[in-house]
């Protein structure tokens, strides 16, 4: 399987997220957000040094029109909160 060049997010310095980790849940402190795809499907996954600890993965459908229509619910959601 070969991926193609990662995309990367920065989230803000001090966000923690509870995650899946081994058997438990876990708190951590990631990067950014990490996305790489490959000719089916794009994986969405939590980046920095402590992101190993995090068993969560999004798996979605790399075709570009899933993509689009995922990312105007994601730019809806954003409208939302500022209207808030």
């Amino acid at each position: 399987m070969k991926f193609q060049k990662p995309h990367f997010v920065e989230l803000p310095e001090d966000y923690e997220v509870e995650v899946m980790g081994y058997k438990k849940k876990v708190w951590i402190n990631p990067t950014g957000i990490h996305m790489t795809y490959d000719r089916s499907s794009a994986y969405i996954n939590y980046a920095g040094e402590e992101a190993d600890k995090s068993y969560a993965k999004i798996q979605v459908p790399s075709d570009p029109k899933f993509l689009r229509k995922l990312s105007r619910q994601i730019n809806k959601m954003a409208k939302e909160i500022e209207e808030r």
